[in-house]
């Protein structure tokens, strides 16, 4: 992941429906945590594509260091409930 906020220091929680989404990495979006194409044409990496099959509480990583893109893995030492 490039460009995510180190200094945010905790993991966006969010409650997700089925289905596909795409991870913002570049910053530009109007819709973060969520890609709205606006690194298009920039140079910046493309989103992060995953999907749930279920209703679920997710935590993104904000931080660029986890290994399991887009989850917090805690790699950055973040705490999680």
């Amino acid at each position: 992941m490039s460009k995510m906020n180190v200094a945010a220091g905790m993991p966006i929680a969010i409650t997700l429906d089925p289905g596909v989404y795409y991870r913002c990495t570049c910053g530009k979006s109007q819709h973060l945590p969520f890609c709205d194409e606006a690194h298009r044409g920039s140079g910046s990496g493309g989103p992060i594509r995953f999907e749930l099959t279920e209703r679920r509480k997710v935590y993104l990583c904000s931080c660029g260091q986890t290994k399991n893109a887009p989850y917090c893995d805690r790699s950055c030492g973040v705490d999680l409930p």
